[in-house]
């Protein structure tokens, strides 16, 4: 035997390193009958019986809500502005004779 013959009677990897050898693409999917299909449908209109949109009451209650969390956040906005850092305080010139 050749060397080439034997290069070519090796094994070749047909998968890519790390990653498991032989086909690598998703299988299709299978078909689905109409039976399975019509109780999948089933499935879904009964989930979607249950839901309402919601009533004015709860409506109000989301808008009042989302009304005070947008106050606390104005509060806090306006006590970071109004509060200085400690090591930033304005500290009057000793030698200003102007100073009111």
């Amino acid at each position: 035997m050749t060397p080439y013959e034997r290069l070519m009677a090796e094994a070749i990897p047909t998968g890519r390193f790390g990653d498991p050898v032989g086909e690598t693409r998703p299988q299709r999917p299978l078909m689905t009958t109409q039976d399975q299909q019509a109780a999948r449908r089933a499935a879904l209109a009964e989930a979607q019986s249950d839901w309402r949109l919601p009533d004015a009451a709860s409506q109000r209650k989301r808008a009042r809500s989302a009304a005070v969390a947008l106050e606390r956040s104005a509060e806090r906005a306006r006590a970071r502005k109004e509060s200085r850092p400690r090591h930033l305080r304005i500290v009057p010139d000793p030698n200003d004779t102007q100073a009111a």
